[in-house]
């Protein structure tokens, strides 16, 4: 299955590819993240609830980041296993400065399904991948603008805090 969209991030790229590299955003942007711990330079583990049609489940696995070429691109690839079946994908993540002090972020995904969820159609996975995508750059973006509202160790997996600095102007 293949998707692609974009989002308009409201701060400059580099500030963009901050977000996208910080292992406590990720882990507070990641629509359903229970869990979410480094292993290696670049590489975490994950746990997260999904629900996709009726199947509602946990899903463990591991997101790693590569092909970096700060501030403008990266590959995220994630996998992850769960009672419903299994999820690979590599996402390419391209981040383009605006004018206006924003970023134009782009992606193109491509992700194989498993097991029941497999049975899914394809259509429905489709339109769940795009809605999980959306609401991660949304909550991505929120961060930006207001990096206190995420600090919280409550608000990350893990406890973790943002290394955004107290008083950050990531301003729109």
């Amino acid at each position: 299955m293949r998707i692609s969209g974009a989002a308009t991030m409201h701060a400059p790229p580099r500030q963009v590819w901050a977000a996208l590299t910080d292992p406590a955003v990720l882990g507070a942007a990641i629509p359903g993240c229970q869990q979410f711990t480094p292993v290696g330079p670049d590489s975490y583990r994950f746990t997260i609830a999904a629900t996709v049609a009726a199947l509602q489940a946990s899903y463990a696995g591991e997101v790693s980041l590569s092909q970096q070429h700060e501030p403008s691109s990266f590959v995220l690839t994630a996998s992850g296993a769960g009672v419903p079946g299994t999820v690979t994908t590599s996402v390419q993540i391209r981040l383009a400065g605006i004018a206006d002090g924003t970023t134009e972020l782009s992606y193109d995904a491509d992700a194989s399904v498993g097991g029941l969820i497999a049975g899914v159609s394809q259509g429905l996975l489709s339109t769940v991948a795009r809605r999980l995508a959306g609401t991660f750059f949304r909550s991505v973006d929120e961060i930006l603008a207001d990096p206190l509202s995420q600090r919280r160790a409550d608000g990350l997996p893990g406890g973790a805090t943002s290394p955004f600095p107290l008083g950050s102007t990531n301003a729109r």
